[in-house]
């Protein structure tokens, strides 16, 4: 079973304070990041055999990927599209930053191709899930789910392959849903007000590029 994340900041305490939509992806990517290391260890747990190597981080990617597209379309009903896009942008290019940070850290590589490696990965699967609906009943997320244990299929053990689908299906998933879902419903409703910048207007497609200008991630308070 998946262990939900405890502490997790997801409020504003200065509710009067307006918020660009990159500070709200901040957060969210660190919350993701979060859910995509505990998932890891969860299914090592659960005698998946992912090992400290480049397997490890090919894991990582799809799983994050995954979560930022859960985000994309949770933010796609709570924000304008000029926000939406600002804020899955950055979500894109923080999770992009922390997984060079770390992958070049404990195993070697260049920083840049690494996180051209992530944003050229969410850029792949984003036709894919932009073919699928994802509802905010519950049930109506199955085939999110369902394309996010597909594209595991390649980075697990081929041992693992017949079980990957009912471990992010049934335990993974569904959690990390919840965890994000419960942050953006908190990151909104605490912001005094959400301002997208004024060279974020649209209109702009459904599933977004990262390679548009943005400025790097406002940290949260």
């Amino acid at each position: 079973m998946s262990t939900p994340l405890r502490r997790t900041k997801s409020r504003f305490f200065n509710k009067d304070k307006a918020r660009e939509p990159a500070t709200l992806a901040s957060v969210a990517a660190f919350t993701a990041w979060r859910l995509g290391l505990a998932t890891i260890k969860q299914m090592r747990s659960a005698h998946f055999e992912i090992e400290a190597s480049p397997q490890y981080f090919a894991v990582l990617r799809e799983y994050l990927v995954f979560l930022i597209q859960v985000a994309d379309r949770l933010a796609l009903a709570r924000l304008t599209l000029p926000e939406r896009r600002r804020f899955t942008v950055s979500m894109v290019k923080r999770l992009a930053e922390l997984a060079a940070e770390n992958e070049s850290r404990l195993l070697g590589g260049d920083d840049e191709a690494i996180r051209r490696q992530f944003v050229d990965l969410f850029n792949s699967r984003a036709d894919d899930y932009a073919q699928v609906d994802f509802g905010e009943r519950e049930g109506e997320d199955v085939a999110f789910m369902r394309l996010a244990s597909v594209a595991l299929l390649d980075a697990v053990a081929p041992r693992d392959r017949a079980w990957v689908a009912d471990q992010v299906m049934s335990f993974e998933a569904p959690e990390a849903i919840r965890t994000l879902r419960r942050v953006i419903d908190n990151l909104i409703g605490t912001a005094g007000a959400i301002v997208a910048p004024p060279d974020e207007e649209g209109p702009f497609p459904e599933m977004p590029g990262v390679d548009a200008p943005v400025d790097d991630p406002i940290p949260p308070e």
